[in-house]
């Protein structure tokens, strides 16, 4: 459960943070979407392949 967390809010924070910076550029809302989903896939990955 504490990964499940960990992930979420670096998630949200990573998100957050790539939505500011790329807000002023076009499209900067699905950027920032972008980078958090990116995030949470390398998480997953991760979590799954430390498990083993």
């Amino acid at each position: 459960m504490k990964k499940a967390l960990l992930a979420a809010a670096v998630t949200l924070a990573v998100g957050y943070l790539a939505l500011a910076l790329f807000w002023n550029m076009g499209g900067g809302g699905y950027l920032g979407l972008l980078v958090a989903i990116a995030v949470m896939g390398g998480f997953i990955i991760y979590f799954n392949e430390t498990k083993k």
